[in-house]
């Protein structure tokens, strides 16, 4: 029903049914950096998701939420590096069958009613990382970029040759709209 990807590893699938609903991982983590993509690999009964906990190596078990999964969002990646063993919240002591913290990490997936799982709160330390995030914050900055530069703009009859290169406004804006479709087109080019 559910796969996760480690950054730098191969996909798994490898979940052990605990409980009606409940679903465990042990994890093999290699890297400080962790960053986890948990999927669907079957559809959710309708109304219904799946909660997303990571557990930390550790004499007590020490459940965080992350965030969730559903038929309308199917997958789901999360910075979980800054999560730190020991800060969960005591509810979460006993969950998955886990009594203890064993000796890896370990994700868990409950399965439940979507008004239930949106009652939740994500561990303060963990984010979910959204390509809409990445994509607002890089058109911010070149709006940011444009209108600053622009601020600057004369008249030809106002510019004087003795000062600072001069940069046509046109040119800029061209600049923007390319960015702005190459950043529509694919927002992670600018890491390539």
């Amino acid at each position: 029903m559910f796969g996760y990807i480690i950054a730098g590893q191969l996909p798994n699938t490898n979940f052990e049914r605990v409980a009606e609903t409940q679903f465990l991982s042990n994890l093999t983590v290699t890297s400080t950096s962790l960053h986890i993509v948990v999927f669907v690999t079957e559809p959710f009964p309708e109304g219904y998701g799946g909660a997303i906990y990571f557990n930390w190596p550790n004499p007590e078990p020490t459940w965080q939420y992350l965030g969730f999964i559903s038929n309308s969002k199917p997958s789901a990646i999360f910075k979980a590096s800054q999560l730190k063993a020991g800060s969960s919240t005591s509810e979460l002591g006993q969950m998955f069958g886990v009594s203890a913290g064993g000796s890896q990490p370990q994700l868990g997936i409950s399965a439940l009613p979507l008004p239930e799982i949106e009652q939740l709160t994500a561990a303060k330390d963990t984010s979910a990382v959204t390509v809409s995030s990445n994509v607002q914050f890089v058109q911010t900055m070149i709006e940011s970029l444009y209108n600053y530069l622009s601020s600057f703009a004369v008249t030809q009859q106002q510019m004087n040759p003795s000062s600072d290169h001069w940069i046509k406004v046109t040119a800029v804006n061209q600049w923007y709209e390319r960015f702005k479709t190459r950043l529509t087109n694919d927002p992670n080019f600018w890491k390539k």
